[in-house]
């Protein structure tokens, strides 16, 4: 086979993707994440960090998750990602099959990229359940929606992405559930805060490790100073 045949497949889907949404007007940083910054780079904290992430930023996260929604959650189960996006693509890649079906009842802007690129059909409603494999869903999607999937999840294994990304968080988690927490896989980002920074998440599941492996297999670890900048924001929040 030749490189332009090898490459067809992949161009087409690219070809594909939806056009990207505009970005918005970026915040200004805060002093913290400036000074973390700096320190790191006179530290020489500029090569790769441990494949998972920095262990004060996961276990920021862990901590973070515990006293937002009352999760025991591992830092050794959080990974640090790519920003948030890379983090719904690996999800989506690994817990979603090629032609399978991922039930979305909110907004899909984010994820559709990611499941066009993963051959991964995204529909509003569980019309076809034996087509399902995952759901991706939001604490700004509506409770009753949740509810009701989460039911089906529970009987037909579902994977539970929960992307708690730039919404607000609330009280409740699907992990929260024993029954759920080994499906469930949490999102997050600091983009918020950080807008280009690259810093995001993933929390959880009995797939945490097969999910790490992935992110690792694609871009080894997150950018050493983003993630020091990060965990100098956590800190001053």
């Amino acid at each position: 086979m030749t490189p332009a045949t090898l490459a067809r497949p992949l161009a087409q889907r690219v070809q594909g993707l939806p056009a990207p949404a505009p970005l918005p007007p970026a915040p200004s940083l805060s002093p913290a994440v400036i000074e973390a910054a700096v320190a790191a780079l006179d530290a020489g904290k500029t090569h790769y960090t441990d494949r998972p992430g920095i262990l004060p930023l996961r276990e920021w996260v862990s901590a973070h998750l515990r006293a937002q929604y009352g999760l025991d959650m591992s830092p050794d189960a959080v990974t640090i990602t790519c920003g948030g996006t890379e983090a719904r693509f690996v999800a989506i890649k690994k817990l979603a099959p090629a032609g399978s079906v991922l039930v979305c009842p909110g907004d899909p802007g984010r994820i559709a990229g990611a499941a066009h690129l993963c051959g991964v059909t995204v529909t509003a409603q569980a019309t076809d359940p034996d087509a399902v494999s995952a759901l991706y869903l939001t604490p700004a999607d509506p409770r009753s929606s949740v509810d009701s999937l989460l039911t089906a999840a529970r009987e037909r294994g579902w994977w539970i992405i929960w992307d708690i990304s730039g919404t607000p968080v609330g009280s409740f988690h699907p992990a929260q559930e024993a029954v759920l927490a080994p499906q469930t896989v949490t999102l997050g980002s600091l983009s918020d805060y950080l807008p280009g920074w690259r810093v995001g998440w993933m929390a959880g599941s009995r797939r945490a490790a097969e999910l790490r492996a992935f992110k690792q297999s694609m871009t080894i670890c997150s950018v050493s100073i983003s993630q020091w900048a990060a965990a100098g924001l956590v800190e001053a929040l």
